[in-house]
């Protein structure tokens, strides 16, 4: 398929070069680009433990192997008082070195071989990462598997992994983003919600190095496993590789196929929030309930977004607040996919204290608009081209694809779900743009953070732009507190 792509580009070039020069560059006339979503069943097998794998083999590539075992499990497994665990489990996981080659010799090999191994956790799962030469496949794989099953989580290097995390936990309240992050987490999930499980200082002083054997024991299960490879090999040669090491894993005792994503169960308020923070400019975030990726108004929405304020310097919301205004740098919104639960849709900017309220109404009637009338048909036919011509990039080569693969069984996605993308969004009619809108856009369910300076945001822009931040919209307007960094309790 790849080659097949290169030489048809090739052959454009070709016929370029034949054609008489045009007077103008949109007289140029190209073939239709042809392009086929890869398929799941020409890349997936199954080890003999039942650990999926996808290989992309790319046998006159260029002479690397990339190897990637992705581990459903992370955040949402840690216990009680120990928020934190996942992340310094998966940093310290090939930082720590193995039981049969400390840290430092692990570093000089790795470097040696000019490849590299790394690993992370997240909310809900994380990674192994191999890179190496072809001709150090089998040393490469072998220094991989002892990171992989037998991590020594060096003391000295967890120690001043938990330095260094102290060290960000001070700094929590420093940059607006970073607390942005956290109050807005706290809007829309709750108190109790593991991805409001922040890492305090007494959660990480109660982290030992026992603890992150416990937890890679644990999450250490076929079941929780899926493999991707890519690069230049044979791939039976391959599969009969991974069958003598991946494949041969067998659970511990210890571990455990990991449970259901807990879903958030906090009842939000809508409103507007503001939080005080001496700052030349606030970082306004929105958040409106949406939908998961399978529901059927997906397509519809993907493109809707994209008018409004998904697609950069061609959105309504960048043209208007950035080209027009001159309010912002970059205005973006969003529609989370929903992996676990369903998503919102988001639009974050930031902007001069007294600009909020006036760029927050310029937000809140474009999003009116969009509900009111129908887009254009050029505005719709920009977006849908552009998406449609950028989808080949997102398969741009054989890593992409292995990755993208696993990715998708991990979370639980429905097989090939890629293959129609692109004719679904074409199918997207004016009147299904509004419709949308118009069920996912409730203004009225917004949850707003500000995130500056609160007096001048709350009193507007009086010379240029009148108007009060609570006058706005008829959401409550509240004040919060930001919260201690060590122990993020509010502070008075």
């Amino acid at each position: 398929m790849f080659k097949g792509i290169f030489l048809g580009l090739l052959a454009t070039g070709a016929m370029l070069s034949s054609q008489p020069i045009p007077a103008r560059p949109e007289q140029l006339s190209f073939p239709p680009l042809t392009f086929a979503a890869p398929r799941t069943k020409d890349y997936v097998a199954t080890l003999k433990n039942g650990i999926q794998v996808y290989l992309a083999a790319d046998p006159q590539g260029v002479p690397f192997v990339r190897l990637k075992v992705l581990i459903k499990g992370g955040r949402y497994l840690e216990p009680k008082g120990k928020a934190g665990l996942a992340e310094l489990t998966g940093s310290q996981w090939r930082l720590g070195g193995t039981l049969k080659t400390p840290a430092e010799q692990l570093d000089e090999r790795l470097e040696f071989l000019a490849g590299s191994i790394s690993s992370g956790l997240g909310d809900t799962s994380g990674s192994l990462d191999l890179q190496v030469m072809e001709k150090d496949l089998k040393e490469g794989l072998d220094l991989f598997m002892q990171v992989l099953l037998e991590p020594a989580f060096a003391e000295d290097r967890l120690v001043l992994a938990k330095q260094n995390a102290l060290r960000s936990l001070q700094a929590r309240n420093d940059q607006v983003p970073a607390i942005a992050g956290y109050q807005m987490g706290y809007l829309l999930n709750g108190e109790g919600h593991f991805t409001t499980a922040h890492m305090t200082a007494a959660s990480l002083a109660a982290i030992t190095r026992e603890d992150l054997r416990a937890f890679q024991k644990r999450v250490l299960h076929p079941a929780n496993l899926v493999v991707a490879v890519s690069g230049r090999f044979e791939k039976e040669a391959m599969l009969a590789l991974l069958n003598r090491t991946l494949g041969a894993l067998q659970p511990a005792r210890e571990a455990q196929a990991s449970p259901k994503v807990p879903v958030p169960d906090g009842v939000r308020t809508p409103g507007i929030y503001v939080v005080d923070k001496d700052v030349p400019q606030s970082m306004v975030q929105l958040a409106i309930p949406g939908l998961r990726r399978t529901d059927p108004d997906w397509h519809a929405v993907v493109v809707m977004n994209q008018i409004l304020g998904g697609s950069g310097f061609t959105s309504r919301l960048m043209k208007k607040l950035r080209s027009d205004e001159g309010l912002t740098y970059g205005v973006g919104t969003g529609f989370s996919p929903g992996t676990y639960w369903k998503g919102d849709f988001t639009c974050s900017l930031q902007t001069k204290n007294r600009s909020v309220a006036y760029a927050l109404d310029l937000i809140l009637k474009d999003i009116d608009r969009i509900k009111r009338e129908p887009v254009s048909d050029e505005e719709l036919k920009v977006i849908q081209d552009g998406i449609v011509l950028a989808f080949p990039s997102d398969w741009s080569n054989r890593q992409a694809v292995a990755t993208r693969f696993a990715s998708e069984q991990l979370a639980g996605w429905p097989v090939d779900w890629w293959a129609d993308y692109r004719e679904k969004i074409q199918a997207v009619t004016k009147a299904e743009v509004q419709r949308v809108a118009q069920t996912y856009l409730d203004a009225n369910r917004a949850v707003i953070l500000v995130v500056g300076k609160a007096g001048e945001a709350e009193a507007g822009d009086e010379k240029d732009h009148p108007g009060l931040l609570k006058d706005v919209t008829k959401l409550p307007l509240k004040r919060l507190p930001l919260r201690d960094p060590l122990t993020l309790q509010p502070l008075p």
